[in-house]
């Protein structure tokens, strides 16, 4: 059976060619012990070209497939080969003049009765391209083939490694966002308004129309788009999925917060905090135009993989400076280092995309996998990092155009982002600098505490904080709330959470000094809120309304230092006690069946 290599060398090479590079190269290649270890002189003497193509291409996969062996035939190979090589395999062409084409190509009379071109036999690892109207032409390599050898080969290209963009002017004229200081000074109030109601996403995995839309108001986020139909909402959206995509007790402040921003975003970049109940849960949030997880029955994604991979690369971001999704699309690409977020094998067996005229889609090939996959999954996840404040962003409007009938133009929501630029907060996380201080809060508003009743009046603009005592007070104004010991402890479980809300209130007036009136408001709270707790490791016994047995337990002593006594005849008994208490019942020959 063929591995993945050898049928793909087989879908690339035809007959003619895999025959021309034997005689050319395998020939010496087994003569001097390179390849064909197994084989037999006999065997070989007796291949021609009406050999089973398999066999030729064996040869070949040997060559491509084993980086010790290329290296030691790379150095045997012809000094042009090599530098063809070193050209394409990095996705580039080698260009061929017309005055060159003697030495490169051999030429035949076609069936049409002209002159055609075919490479010579020393240069048949490598696809002629077509010629264009001045007769030049050039050599390339299918990316399918180039990804398994382009790492064996010493000569890389500039876009090997991550660098300031040559076309930075250019940036200047895209959309620009900068989300680092809006996200900081309000990501706990993003969480309270995802905790605060029903879940906001429907059963086809969409965000609520009508969610998104009071989440955006409510919290006050600037959207990066306002001319996009479909795209009104994607950061508030996106913020929505990014919760979403983080498990359940993630998803609580005393985590997610801004003085936890450091570990937040360490976590996230390691798929730690991830939902791990969906096998498929970030391709099927972020990448739902790819239909199909769901049948994949052996293989989760690989975020946890992919996602090492690509917080490598992006740790050598040159600390100030603007660089191109393009540069950091082809350093993952070219490092070919656990970059398939969901197996290729997989993807051609299950994966497809909806088209706008109702075809399916397959991905058949690596270069559609890196087109409508791997880019993708750089873009969206980029764009997250972004909505953090871990990136400036610099984007257009979508629009993807590799060979899909797309309805809205683009594949993925995130298609327009162009280029990235660390900010503070980036260099921190990626290690350039030591410290990082929290931004000021933005809101310019006075909080107004009443020192007679609990009201509390906001002069001036702070949607962030006008969302918190929404939450905790009820409205009397449109900017005066009253709070009640009701209104206060409204969705709270327990006494952590309750001192956990109250240093929210007061970080949210501007930690003023409490009148009297506010200092008992909180010390009754607290007093109500702990006055009555619920006990869970007793175990209650009903005894029956029989004279004696009620005697013993009144005239036994043991009886009272072990259980309590209820109304209508019941004993609290601790689990723990419940034991000792059977064995005294037992004695009066009362039995208790545990």
């Amino acid at each position: 059976m063929m591995n993945e290599l050898e049928h793909i060398l087989s879908k690339r090479y035809k007959q003619e060619a895999l025959f021309g590079l034997f005689q050319r190269y395998f020939v010496d290649w087994i003569a001097d012990a390179y390849i064909a270890k197994d084989m037999n002189i006999f065997e070989i003497s007796a291949i021609n070209e009406k050999t089973d193509k398999e066999v030729l291409v064996k040869f070949l996969a040997e060559f491509y497939g084993n980086e010790e062996i290329f290296k030691k035939i790379f150095e045997t190979l012809p000094e042009e080969v090599k530098e063809i090589f070193k050209v394409v395999v990095w996705e580039e062409k080698f260009p061929i003049k017309k005055e060159d084409l003697k030495k490169y190509l051999k030429s035949y009379v076609d069936k049409f009765e002209k002159e055609a071109y075919a490479p010579k036999e020393e240069y048949l690892f490598f696809d002629l391209d077509e010629f264009d109207k001045d007769m030049n032409t050039s050599f390339s390599m299918k990316d399918d083939i180039a990804r398994f050898i382009r790492n064996y080969i010493d000569t890389k290209p500039k876009d090997y490694y991550l660098h300031k963009a040559e076309e930075e002017n250019i940036v200047f004229k895209l959309y620009k966002d900068n989300n680092e200081n809006e996200f900081i000074n309000n990501m706990n109030f993003y969480l309270d308004f995802y905790n605060s109601g029903e879940n906001p996403i429907s059963s086809s995995g969409k965000i609520l129309k009508d969610f998104k839309k009071n989440m955006q108001k409510h919290c006050g986020i600037t959207e990066y788009y306002n001319d996009v139909k479909g795209l009104e909402f994607l950061k508030t959206e996106t913020l929505c999925l990014i919760l979403t995509l983080l498990e359940k007790k993630y998803r609580v402040n005393t985590y997610f917060n801004n003085k936890n921003i450091k570990n937040i975003l360490n976590d996230f970049m390691t798929a730690e905090t991830f939902d791990k109940s969906d096998n498929y849960i970030y391709t099927n949030l972020f990448l739902n135009f790819l239909k199909g997880t769901r049948n994949i029955w052996e293989h989760p994604e690989n975020i946890k993989e992919v996602l090492k991979s690509l917080v490598e690369l992006l740790k050598e971001m040159p600390e100030n400076e603007v660089v191109s999704i393009d540069n950091i699309l082809k350093a993952f690409v070219y490092r070919g280092k656990n970059t398939e977020l969901i197996t290729f094998k997989d993807v051609k067996d299950y994966i497809y995309i909806n088209e706008a005229n109702g075809e399916r889609a397959k991905i058949t090939d690596y270069s559609q996998y890196k087109d409508y996959i791997i880019e993708p999954f750089i873009k969206s996840y980029i764009f997250l990092l972004g909505i953090f404040g871990v990136f400036e962003i610099f984007y257009e409007k979508p629009f993807f155009k590799k060979g899909l009938y797309l309805k809205n133009n683009y594949l993925s929501k995130y298609d327009g982002l162009k280029y990235v630029r660390l900010t503070n907060l980036g260099r921190f996380i990626f290690g350039h600098t030591e410290r990082y201080e929290l931004p000021k809060i933005n809101e310019k508003a006075e909080i107004e505490l009443d020192d007679k009743r609990q009201f509390v009046t906001i002069v001036g603009e702070a949607p962030a904080k006008m969302m918190f005592f929404e939450k905790i007070g009820t409205k009397v104004k449109d900017n005066m709330f009253k709070l009640t010991y009701d209104s206060f402890i409204k969705g709270i479980k327990t006494y952590d959470e309750l001192m956990e809300r109250i240093e929210k209130f007061k970080e949210n007036i501007d930690n003023k000094k409490f009148t009297p009136n506010w200092e008992d408001f909180f010390e009754n709270l607290e007093k109500k809120f702990n006055s009555v707790k619920i006990e869970d490791d007793y175990i209650v016994l009903k005894l029956k309304n029989n004279k004696e047995l009620i005697q013993t337990v009144i005239r036994d002593k043991r009886f009272k230092t072990l259980a309590l006594k209820g109304e209508e005849y019941h004993l609290l008994v601790k689990r723990e006690n419940l034991k000792e208490l059977i064995k005294i019942f037992s004695e009066y020959g009362y039995y208790i069946v545990e």
